[in-house]
């Protein structure tokens, strides 16, 4: 998950909506990323993880949360293993809609993702608008991180939760003082900007500085919408 392909990495999370009548739409997303030769996963319900890895041939397919146990007593938990036994090769850890407790269980969910062989995008970001922002979201980060994370099958994707959802995305230079913060922390990690992103936006924020990628929220759960953020990052 390194930069050194030089090309954007476009994510969809799905959250909690999908079945299997929208299968479809994976294999659309995946036509398209055939055609269009940009490198993309889907971050899928876990219901959705192994039908959706038979049919998909070039975009990848992850989950969106992961256990930090690899079994035990936890009902509805779902370990790193099993999302890789199902055909997951990636997963989120951190997303602000699964962030529960401190940053010590994000890493150990990137940690045991890592363990059980999955590449990690953790998730970071500030939950209100704040002149403070860089510092919050560079503490938080660092809270994140396992120890001996592999940077090579990990991204760092900054979402500020009070974008999430809406259609306001941050002004350049706010976005420009949280990505040089990133970097310096990440080495050469994939870094994704995620928040209101859909086709409208998607190439602006590819010309941003910094930014490596997409997390796509709800414009990714149909081909109609995400195509054109994969059309997008096909012409950086």
């Amino acid at each position: 998950m390194t930069r050194a392909t030089g090309r954007p990495l476009i994510l969809g999370n799905w959250k909690m909506h999908g079945t299997g009548s929208d299968l479809a739409e994976v294999e659309r997303v995946d036509a398209a990323v055939q055609e269009l030769g940009v490198e993309a996963g889907l971050m899928l319900p876990a219901t959705l993880i192994e039908r959706a890895a038979r049919r998909a041939r070039a975009v990848a397919i992850g989950g969106q949360d992961c256990h930090a146990a690899a079994g035990g007593a936890h009902t509805g938990g779902v370990s790193a293993a099993m999302l890789r036994e199902s055909g997951a090769t990636m997963v989120l850890a951190g997303h602000s809609e699964t962030r529960a407790g401190d940053a010590s269980s994000v890493a150990a969910k990137a940690h045991a993702a890592q363990a059980a062989g999955l590449a990690v995008v953790i998730c970071v970001g500030e939950w209100e608008r704040s002149a403070d922002a860089r510092a919050l979201v560079a503490a938080q980060l660092r809270a994140s991180l396992p120890p001996g994370l592999d940077w090579s099958r990990a991204a760092i994707a900054y979402e500020p939760v009070w974008c999430i959802g809406g259609s306001a995305v941050p002004d350049a230079a706010h976005l420009a003082r949280i990505f040089e913060m990133l970097r310096a922390e990440a080495g050469e990690a994939r870094l994704l900007y995620g928040g209101a992103v859909d086709g409208g936006n998607a190439a602006e924020l590819l010309a941003l500085p910094g930014i490596d990628g997409l997390l796509v929220g709800r414009a990714s759960r149909s081909a109609a919408d995400f195509v054109p953020v994969l059309e997008a990052a096909a012409g950086v």
